[in-house]
């Protein structure tokens, strides 16, 4: 039977944001090595279009937190949300019913090269959208394009019929401040974060192979978890911090309980010893809709399993994306 691990909200939680964030640099950095920078950009613009991914997003956030207003002050409540989600942090320079102006001096999800900045744009013309067509936006400043910090700026023409009580406008603070924290429990938190990793996760391999084909969907994929080490370095990182210290079948199985209990996964292990482990999955939530790159799981298995041991082999023997009822899967280590 699947061990359930008693793994805290919080540590579920900052692996779940952590793994978003790294792949979505690594789809960034992986197509742009391929393909080039404004490749890279058109793929990300399909996949915040794709199946109304940033809108859904925005409106659960408006939902859960009670947000009901069009108005650009609504729309700095989402960012204040969104930046405690994801560990951006902001200092407020104007905001009212009209007007939203902030600054990030942190985040996470800066990218490096710069010919791939405007990767954001299409996220937060999204969010903006969603929540008023009639808001426009501006990004005088970027990190990613070597400025000590961003700035952005949302405005709604006064004429503009908005809903909600219209409170008089103030259009600047006396002084910036910090925006303000919300107290969003542990459990929520994570919720959402593994919920848009695994969500965009399927909407990068799915614009991909719409674009570039099944096969490179996944040589793509296989890139990004192999770009700096990224899935290796998570793999010690989980051995690391649940003292899995082994490096034969037992040990990789307990790796996959703690994985599996962290991302959500149902299994069972119908066999399992020191030099072998046949494991039964029933629900995945990266199962993606085309059998083609069902393989994607294989290749994250093989960097997993390799990592604690380069004599671990793997058999991939149903899978859910191919049409199965369950994916299954046999690891092995020679004796």
């Amino acid at each position: 039977m699947a061990k359930k691990m008693p793994i805290p909200m919080e540590l579920r939680y900052s692996f779940a944001i952590g793994v978003w964030t790294s792949m979505h640099k690594g789809f960034l950095y992986a197509l742009r090595e391929k393909y080039g920078a404004a490749a890279a950009l058109e793929i990300f613009g399909r996949v915040y279009e794709m199946g109304d991914r940033v809108k859904n997003l925005t409106n659960t956030l408006l939902t859960i937190f009670n947000l009901q207003d069009n108005d650009a002050e609504t729309l700095g409540e989402v960012l204040d949300i969104w930046d405690e989600l994801t560990g951006i942090e902001s200092t407020i320079l104007e905001r009212s019913k009209t007007i939203n102006r902030r600054k990030v001096t942190k985040c996470a999800w800066k990218t490096e090269p710069i010919d791939v900045s405007d990767w954001n744009l299409p996220f937060i013309h999204s969010i903006t959208k969603t929540i008023n067509p009639k808001v426009t936006f501006e990004r005088p400043k970027v990190m990613c394009t070597g400025d000590s910090y961003c700035e952005y700026v949302w405005k709604l023409e006064e004429s503009t019929p908005i809903e909600g009580e219209v409170e008089p406008i103030t259009k600047k603070l006396e002084t910036p401040c910090a925006a303000p924290k919300r107290e969003i429990p542990w459990e929520l938190k994570y919720n959402i974060a593994m919920k848009s990793m695994s969500d965009f996760f399927r909407g990068w391999m799915y614009a991909i192979r719409e674009k570039y084909g099944a096969e490179e969907a996944l040589e793509i994929c296989e890139r990004v978890f192999k770009m700096g080490d990224t899935l290796k370095n998570f793999t010690n990182t989980i051995r690391k911090i649940f003292n899995l210290e082994g490096n034969d079948a037992e040990t990789i199985w307990e790796w996959w309980d703690i994985w599996y209990e962290i991302a959500g996964y149902e299994y069972t292990w119908p066999e399992r010893s020191k030099t072998s482990a046949r494991q039964k999955i029933t629900k995945c939530p990266f199962k993606m809709e085309y059998k083609d790159i069902g393989d994607f799981g294989l290749i994250f298995a093989n960097i997993v399993i390799k990592t604690i041991n380069p004599k671990a082999t793997i058999e991939h023997l149903k899978g859910m994306c191919d049409g199965d009822p369950y994916c299954e899967y046999v690891f092995k280590i020679e004796e």
